[in-house]
């Protein structure tokens, strides 16, 4: 019988199954369908091997999101970089509940800008309508018969690459199936409508029909099918070298995906350190360390107040927590302290200006997605320090909007995500370490 942390693919989640109801669950590595009784299933977790390949399989029971869909409730519902066409956006529904896809295309159907043109009961039917459609955006449950949400994500991202909005019960911020969706290329996730969250079902209404027009809006380049870097079995080590320069990551909406298109290709022998705030609450911060770490090459750990920074990691925080990096007896160390609002406010403006403060030539800035000002104030900072920015390319990001009015105010050139801003920060490290 195979323990937890030995299995390698999470499969997907169950509903609430009758006595002997089947459940069908495609292996993500060879495709082969696997049969599983409700009798089989245990109250939490359940792993098994495959029929065909035996890559072992693990689906567990879904948790509610402690926050809900309203992850950007303070921030713009949209991002306004980009202008949609005169045609309206058109949506592919996929989900198993015919009730359920009926209640979305009516919500959709309350905005002209929005036309489903399709509707799909599973991810096997999915995919044969999607080159026939061609649909701007799909929308994709997770848990479905015949094919689950995850394993046809992978598909489209091959097959017929598509904006794909995660929108289950179980994507909520924080959950395995979020990130796993994420990296698997889907570009933003929402959770379905539901009186158990805190906003009432107009406000959810709404955030979920602008999330669909933002994913729209960024088009197919920022699609990609996130391959994980090889990843050593063995316990990763921190860096030996001494830490020379350190990289102030900042990013707000759709910042998940893009630290999941960086981090796995930093290499680990950089003499360098990476702080980054995620604007999320610090429950789920802590769970996209442990899944961040799990595929990337540097070790990923949470910010801790007092903790020297060493080469070789990526440290991150939560935006509604204060994170400075101070120099005490030459030693660089996080400064964490819980702010005193619910408001992230400026929180990569804080983090790049005192990382500038402290480290002058030695300290450096890299924008991801975002919507808002946060980090132009910080980069410019960094740069009059002496020190230098990366942009992420605005055409790649989920939302352009901080990364296109930084470049065009500092005159930057934008760099695509992935293997090449790892390249541009290792390069980065090696100009500047001698």
């Amino acid at each position: 019988m195979l323990t937890q942390p030995e299995a390698k693919h999470h499969a997907s989640c169950w509903p609430a199954l009758e006595k002997n109801e089947e459940m069908i669950i495609f292996c993500e590595e060879c495709g082969a369908r696997n049969d599983l009784s409700s009798d089989n299933l245990g109250e939490h977790l359940h792993t098994f091997e495959c029929s065909e390949c035996c890559e072992s399989l693990m689906v567990s029971k879904p948790s509610m999101g402690e926050n809900g869909l309203n992850a950007y409730a303070n921030m713009a519902q949209e991002c306004g970089s980009r202008e949609l066409t005169g045609e309206p956006i058109s949506i592919l529904i996929v989900d198993d509940s015919s009730l359920l896809r009926k209640i979305i295309k009516e919500m959709f159907s309350t905005d002209d800008q929005l036309q489903v043109v399709g509707e799909a009961e599973h991810g096997l039917k999915a995919l044969e309508l999607i080159p026939e459609l061609k649909p701007d955006v799909v929308t994709l449950d997770v848990n479905m018969p015949v094919m689950d949400g995850l394993t046809t994500i992978k598909h489209i991202m091959i097959k017929c690459p598509t904006p794909v909005v995660m929108f289950s019960t179980l994507t909520g911020q924080g959950s395995l199936e979020t990130f796993e969706s994420l990296r698997y290329g889907a570009v933003d996730f929402l959770q379905k409508p539901s009186s158990l969250l805190k906003e009432d079902l107009k406000s959810q209404h709404e955030l979920i029909i602008s999330r669909v027009k933002n994913a729209a809006r960024a088009g197919i380049d920022t699609i990609r099918y996130l391959r994980p870097a090889q990843v050593a079995h063995e316990k990763k080590g921190i860096g030996t070298q001494e830490c020379h320069r350190v990289f102030a990551i900042g990013s707000s909406y759709g910042g998940y995906g893009s630290l999941l298109g960086l981090i796995p290709e930093i290499k680990p022998q950089l003499p360098a350190a990476f702080l980054s705030v995620l604007y999320a609450a610090a429950p789920h911060v802590d769970a996209f360390v442990t899944y961040l770490d799990q595929h990337s090459q540097i070790a990923v750990r949470r910010a801790v107040d007092g903790d020297l920074l060493q080469s070789g990691t990526c440290y991150l925080a939560s935006a509604f927590e204060q994170v400075k990096v101070i120099n005490e007896s030459g030693k660089l160390s996080i400064h964490l302290q819980p702010k005193n609002t619910e408001s992230p406010g400026q929180a990569c403006d804080t983090l790049m200006t005192s990382l500038s403060d402290t480290l002058k030539a030695r300290a450096s800035g890299i924008l991801l997605s975002g919507i808002g000002e946060d980090g132009i104030a910080g980069i410019g900072s960094i740069l009059k320090g002496g020190g230098n920015a990366i942009i992420q390319d605005p055409r790649t990001c989920l939302c352009n909007d901080t990364t296109a009015m930084t470049a065009k105010q500092y005159g930057l050139s934008a760099v695509l995500p992935g293997v090449t801003m790892a390249e541009a920060i290792q390069k980065n490290c090696l100009d500047t370490s001698h």
